[in-house]
């Protein structure tokens, strides 16, 4: 596998969401958002270059172990809730990370929108 720049610049929101799944995968490796953990709770917190604030609460389950160019590899599906402004969303990722190096290899993360919360 050879390592290609993305075709297109991530929106904030999007990037937002990768840095989470990832930093839920490998705590304390953060780069980009600093998401900072609510006290006493399960929600982890930022901003949106905008000043939007976003509240971001993922879980995250091993799938199939697998392997890619010979090296062993394991899947992680990441799935929570994030809450971006006024709306809801519902977020899903599979990832695909090398064993050896610690490092993400694929991420294929969505969110879905919920609709506007409670204000």
């Amino acid at each position: 596998m050879i390592w290609q720049p993305p075709t297109r610049e991530l929106d904030p929101l999007a990037a937002l969401v990768h840095e989470a799944v990832r930093t839920q995968v490998f705590p304390g490796e953060a780069f980009g958002f600093h998401l900072v953990t609510v006290p006493g709770e399960n929600w982890r917190e930022a901003s949106l270059p905008d000043g939007r604030p976003v509240r971001i609460r993922l879980s995250a389950s091993p799938a199939a172990q697998t392997q890619r160019e010979n090296r062993a590899c394991a899947g992680i599906h990441v799935s929570g809730e994030l809450v971006a402004g006024e709306m809801g969303y519902r977020v899903s990722a599979d990832l695909i990370v090398d064993l050896v190096m610690r490092a993400v290899l694929a991420c294929d993360s969505r969110l879905e929108a919920v609709g506007r919360t409670r204000g």
